[in-house]
């Protein structure tokens, strides 16, 4: 096969299942054969952590653009002038995460806007076409984040090079009502309505989600339907002494207008608590001696932070009701997590009614007061009927199941 090879990707973008049998379940499961097409590590930003169950068979393509590998040969250079030799564990951190990948400059989208609507993921999809393979797949599932990965999929399986039984497209995030700034875009409407109308069935992440793009594009409002994202940690083991139970720590991306920290933030210095900040963003918080400000890090530096950390917070997005894989992710540790609403009365509304009957999670809104009331009412150890174990029923193997039984009717 030309231009790719066997190895561990990134980017999930096209994982296909091979060998039908009666017991459907996570990927690398005896009976189940699976095939990973992807972006390569050295195209895009990854966890070089990140670990590809064992048995699954990865195929991987280069989709960099001239621009995008000057932007990162300037990131570099400018990086080895500016960064600490290294970041240490809980050390205070001087540089402030004062930009973000996800929300561009104006040259940024002009020069995006130049390779089309899919922006300029469409290199790697004009390569990974190319990919071809001899089995009869029971399924294909194509994973956005990048969209440009439902148009590889529906590329491949109308040109033969792909053959499937059915298609699965799961979308992270809604492309037009996108958080991070592609909203109001029609042609991405147009794009993104004519995707939708090739898959057999589409999948979202978000209850509120799923009902807002019935909405939006009811010719295909027949073949929707939502689960949560199969973003679960195996359960953690860690011993629950180990963390310091009045560390508050907030680990991902928090750019404007997605996700406001602000309120977080501000409640964090009045309540007097020490916390640990970790991501990419354009807010500019300051540091202080008890709230320590780091740029998005590694899992090697980020998994001793967020060990020591006995209050792990969830903040939601501030519209589109989408819910951040963090909160499953955190779902499997022992650790107390504070929830923090946002979004309309009726999105608080429908998240805190699904997320409250674990009896696993300590809400409040995304209100200074509140959120400082909150904070102290966990340091004094009042946390009412949460329970700090792991739930199951988050379990990866379990949601993918479901994926597949309701993408395959």
């Amino acid at each position: 096969m030309e231009e790719y090879a066997p190895e561990h990707g990134v980017q999930p973008v096209i994982p296909s299942v091979r060998r039908q049998t009666q017991v459907v379940s996570f990927p690398g499961a005896p009976g189940h054969d699976v095939d990973l097409l992807s972006a390569d590590g050295h195209g895009y930003a990854i966890d070089k952590d990140m670990i590809i169950p064992k048995g699954v068979r990865c195929y991987t393509y280069r989709g960099l653009t001239i621009y995008e590998r000057a932007s990162r040969v300037k990131k570099w250079l400018k990086g080895r002038k500016a960064r600490p030799s290294d970041v240490p564990a809980l050390q205070q951190e001087t540089v402030h995460p004062g930009h973000s990948r996800s929300v561009p400059g104006k040259s940024k989208q002009f020069i995006f806007s130049l390779y089309g609507v899919h922006g300029t993921y469409i290199k790697f999809a004009n390569k990974a076409r190319r990919f071809r393979s001899e089995d009869n797949y029971d399924l294909v599932i194509s994973l956005s984040t990048p969209a440009s990965s439902h148009l590889l999929a529906s590329r491949l399986l109308s040109s033969g090079h792909v053959k499937s039984r059915h298609w699965i497209q799961i979308w992270e995030d809604p492309w037009y009502e996108d958080v991070y700034g592609f909203t109001g875009r029609e042609e991405i409407f147009r794009e993104e309505r004519r995707l939708l109308s090739l898959a057999d069935r589409v999948c979202y992440v978000s209850p509120i989600t799923l009902s807002y793009q019935k909405k939006r594009y009811p010719e295909s409002a027949g073949k929707m339907f939502w689960a949560p994202l199969p973003a679960y940690y195996q359960a953690d083991d860690h011993p629950a002494q180990d963390a310091d139970p009045a560390l508050f720590g907030y680990f991902g991306e928090y750019s404007l207008p997605a996700r406001n920290l602000k309120p977080f933030y501000l409640a964090a210095r009045c309540a007097g608590v020490e916390v640990n900040i970790c991501g990419n963003s354009n807010q500019n918080f300051e540091a202080t001696d008890q709230i320590h400000i780091y740029p998005r890090l590694g899992l090697g530096k980020l998994r001793p932070i967020e060990d020591r950390t006995g209050v792990l917070v969830f903040l939601c997005n501030c519209k589109g009701g989408q819910i951040p894989g963090k909160i499953y992710q955190y779902a499997a540790t022992r650790k107390t997590i504070l929830f923090i609403l946002d979004g309309t009365d009726e999105e608080k509304h429908i998240l805190r009614e699904f997320f409250e009957p674990y009896r696993r999670f300590v809400f409040c809104n995304n209100d200074q007061e509140d959120i400082e009331r909150t904070i102290r009412r966990i340091t004094a150890g009042d946390i009412g009927d949460v329970v700090n174990q792991p739930l199951n029923d988050f379990d990866a193997a379990g949601i993918v199941r479901k994926i597949i039984e309701e993408g395959t009717r």
